[in-house]
């Protein structure tokens, strides 16, 4: 390895093995526990195997309310979030994703099913989309006692953030693709965080923000390297969704009425790439708001 790859992991905060595995740094990386009996949360969260096989699982988090006196409580929606870190980096344990979908779920009212998803390069995509929607039949199978008793099937959204959003949009694709099959868990829509995703070209925005203290160009080549197929480029499906002027299951989407919804800024170097995705949504006839 060179020099300048060495430190080009080492501003990732990774760390290459000779088996191709990575050693993701702890001190960089950490976890935390869920946060169930903690009094000072307004929601409970746990840990609940989803493929002992793969090592996938789920933290699942309620809001404080739901554990009323009713003896007939309304069930609540289920988001089924999936978190960020390039495909290659970052847990559902860790702290930012356990405060977020802890206020989340307390503020929507609603089950959030955090999905641990197996990451890059040792599993590569489309691994993660795999990983998504085989947590999506899970939650149908109401294989914990929290989806049981407060999820309601009918109502359920994805979400994700950065690499996250890239993910729920080609497993949302996967989930259209096979919505009978998902029955009684019926998805609505789809909500992408600052969506993980670029192409072969650089655009406006990633040229203008090409030293980002997030995600410089760099390190965002990366990830994309370690993620991808082996042997594919940027230029493929998983990393641009606007190739070739989408996927056909778009018109699946749309004939299913799902709603999409779109969260990013100016500030994000993938800024561009959203605002393309947007526009080829809205020309499929995709109900999307920006």
């Amino acid at each position: 390895m060179s020099e300048s790859q060495s430190d080009l992991y080492e501003r990732a905060r990774i760390v290459p093995n000779p088996d191709g595995t990575l050693t993701r740094l702890p001190e960089y990386y950490p976890t935390v526990p869920p946060s169930a009996g903690d009094s000072a949360v307004p929601s409970l969260s746990k840990d609940a195997p989803i493929n002992h096989e793969q090592g996938t699982w789920a933290r699942l988090f309620l809001p404080r309310r739901a554990f009323s006196d009713d003896p007939s409580p309304s069930k609540l929606p289920i988001i089924v979030f999936v978190h960020g870190g390039g495909f290659v980096v970052v847990s559902a344990a860790h702290p930012r994703y356990q405060d977020f979908c802890t206020d989340a779920a307390s503020r929507l009212g609603a089950l959030i099913v955090s999905v641990e998803y197996r990451l890059a390069p040792e599993h590569r995509l489309p691994a993660a989309y795999d990983d998504v929607l085989e947590a999506l039949t899970w939650v149908r199978d109401g294989k914990d006692e929290w989806v049981r008793e407060f999820g309601d099937l009918s109502r359920c959204v994805m979400m994700g953030e950065s690499a996250g959003g890239n993910i729920v949009y080609h497993a949302g694709l996967m989930a259209a693709d096979s919505v009978d099959d998902l029955k009684p868990l019926i998805v609505k829509g789809i909500v992408m965080i600052q969506p993980y995703f670029g192409g072969s070209e650089l655009s406006g925005s990633e040229l203008r923000l090409i030293n980002d203290p997030v995600l410089p160009l760099d390190v965002n080549e990366l990830m994309w390297s370690l993620a991808l197929p082996v042997g594919a480029t940027r230029n493929h499906e998983y990393c641009d969704p606007t190739l070739g002027g989408g996927s056909g299951l778009l018109d699946r989407v749309r004939d299913l009425e799902w709603w999409m919804g779109m969260i990013t800024s100016d500030g994000d170097p993938l800024f561009d790439r959203t605002v393309d995705l947007v526009k080829l949504m809205e020309k499929r006839g995709i109900r999307i708001k920006l």
